[in-house]
C-alpha cells in the first residue's frame, strides 16, 4: 500500500506499481479492486474533505461513489502510471458536484464546523486559522479552489495538478496564479492565518 505513512518506495516504483495495478484492474482483477481502495482510499478521503472544506456527513458517499465511478471508467484510462491523479480528477469532479448540488438545497454547514473537528487536538488559535483558512478558500471560484487546494496543500506537481483537473499546463498554471492571487487579497481580512503563516515562517 503505497500511501502508508512511513513508504519509502520510489517515484518509479510506485508508477510502476500503479502500472500492474491498472492493468489488474482492466482485467478484472478482484483482488485488484481492493488493492485500490487500500492504497487510495485514504488519500481520496482527505481530498474530499479538503475539497468540501468541513466533516460532511455524506463524504463517505462520496468516498464509494468516486472508487464506484472509477472502477467503471478504468478501462479507458490510456496511462496506468497516471492512476493517482487520475483518481483525485474524479475526486475533484464528484465533490464539485456535490457542492453544486448542494448549493441548490440550501446554505452549505459552517465550514468552521468541519474544521474544528478536523484539527481537536490542535490550540485554539491553531483551530482558529484552520477555521479562517477554509473560510477564505470557499470564496474562491471552483477551477480556482481545486487548483490550490491540489497543488497548495497536497502538495501535486503542475503536470500533476492539470491531469487531475483535466486541463493544459497552462491553464492550470494560470488557475493557481489567480488562486494565489485571490488568496494574497484576501489574507488580511484573517489576522488569525495571516499571524499562523507569520510563525511558522519564523521558526527554524
Amino acid at each position: 500500500m503505497l500511501e502508508r505513512e512511513g513508504s519509502t518506495l520510489s517515484a518509479e516504483a510506485a508508477a510502476k506499481s500503479d502500472e500492474l495495478l491498472v492493468q489488474g484492474l482492466q482485467q478484472g482483477n478482484a483482488s485488484a479492486t481492493a488493492e485500490l481502495f487500500d492504497r487510495y482510499g485514504a488519500y481520496v478521503q482527505r481530498v474530499l474533505a479538503r475539497m468540501l472544506g468541513y466533516a460532511e456527513p455524506e463524504r463517505a458517499d462520496l468516498l464509494h461513489e468516486v472508487f464506484v465511478r472509477a472502477l467503471e471508467r478504468v478501462a479507458d484510462l490510456k496511462n496506468a502510471r497516471a492512476l493517482k491523479p487520475w483518481l483525485v480528477g474524479i475526486a475533484v469532479f464528484t465533490a464539485q458536484e456535490w457542492l453544486r448540488r448542494r448549493k441548490r438545497r440550501g446554505p452549505l454547514l459552517p465550514p468552521e464546523d468541519g474544521a474544528a473537528r478536523e484539527s481537536l487536538d490542535a490550540t485554539p488559535e491553531a483551530r482558529e486559522a484552520v477555521r479562517c483558512f477554509y473560510e477564505l478558500v470557499a470564496r474562491f471560484g471552483e477551477d480556482e479552489r481545486a487548483a490550490f487546494i491540489l497543488r497548495q496543500l497536497e502538495g501535486m506537481s503542475l503536470n500533476e495538478v492539470a491531469a487531475a483537473l483535466g486541463v493544459s499546463l497552462s491553464t492550470a498554471r494560470r488557475r493557481i496564479e489567480r488562486a494565489e492571487t485571490r488568496f494574497q487579497q484576501l489574507l488580511p481580512e484573517y489576522p488569525a492565518l495571516r499571524e499562523r503563516g507569520e510563525q511558522t515562517q519564523r521558526r527554524p
